[in-house]
């Protein structure tokens, strides 16, 4: 979730507790780091998603899926000084083994210094396909957001995007993921910008039912880095919660943001 670059509210600030920030990138990179020894396998923990690619990855979930997420992300820099809140829903329909369509929609609540707005979400909708199915899995996709929501609460934006994604195993435990897509975005004075977005991440499996997640999110426009952590615990093959932690290293990321999620397949 990230703020709308072409939103002001209220004036930035230096930040406070970088210590703080230091310490929890030095862990999520840490945690990278450690997660990449071992033995090939071909294994790509597709049962697994990521935090900030849920959509914008290269596996095809083969079942009905519903994902409940709440997040709550903190921005102190230039643009703003706000909180924003949001709980969402996001849903996977599968068409066949290599081809899935997904949505996403949710409820907003902005609260910068000069006032607060909720709104529902702009709607996300978006597909991938499967295109090399083997030991690195390779896709495709694209997505568009409908303006469904307020520019007051940070919504009512039209995106088009394109990516390819890809997964690959580097042990038994670790498999490697990595994204590159483009997002053309029209704004409301309906000037057009495209950036370039970068992810790459890892998925360490810890035992059969905890796994745990690094990424790190780049967008070349807005000076956008996120790097985040995070566990999921399965409670069996068709459920499990997810709980995440963000850090911002650039102004326009979240300086801390915090993810919840239950998700389920049918």
């Amino acid at each position: 979730m990230k703020m709308n670059q072409g939103h002001t509210f209220g004036k930035g600030k230096c930040t406070t507790g970088e210590n703080m920030r230091l310490k929890a990138i030095t862990a999520i990179l840490a945690a990278l780091l450690i997660s990449g020894t071992a033995h090939a396998q071909n294994e790509t923990k597709g049962d697994i998603r990521l935090f900030q690619s849920f959509f914008e990855d290269a596996h095809i979930t083969p079942d009905l899926y519903l994902d409940t997420e709440f997040a709550s992300s903190y921005y102190d820099n230039r643009i703003a000084d706000a909180w924003l809140y949001e709980l969402a829903w996001r849903m996977g329909v599968p068409l066949n083994p290599s081809t899935e369509l997904h949505g996403r929609l949710g409820l907003v609540h902005a609260d910068p210094d000069n006032g607060s707005e909720t709104s529902i979400s702009d709607l996300y909708l978006g597909g991938r396909h499967l295109f090399i199915d083997q030991e690195t899995k390779v896709s495709a996709g694209g997505f568009v957001t409908i303006p469904t929501g307020k520019e007051e609460a940070w919504q009512d934006n039209f995106d088009v995007g394109a990516y390819t994604a890809l997964r690959h195993p580097v042990s038994s435990e670790v498999v490697l993921t990595g994204t590159i897509g483009l997002i053309f975005t029209e704004k409301y004075s309906r000037d057009h910008e495209t950036t370039l977005r970068l992810a790459g991440g890892a998925i360490y499996d810890y035992s059969s039912k905890v796994s745990f997640l690094g990424e790190a999110v780049i967008e070349t426009r807005y000076d956008y880095i996120l790097l985040s952590g995070g566990i999921d615990y399965k409670f069996d093959r068709k459920s499990s919660f997810r709980c995440g932690f963000g850090v911002g290293v650039d102004d326009g990321a979240p300086d801390i943001q915090v993810l919840l999620s239950f998700f389920w397949v049918f």
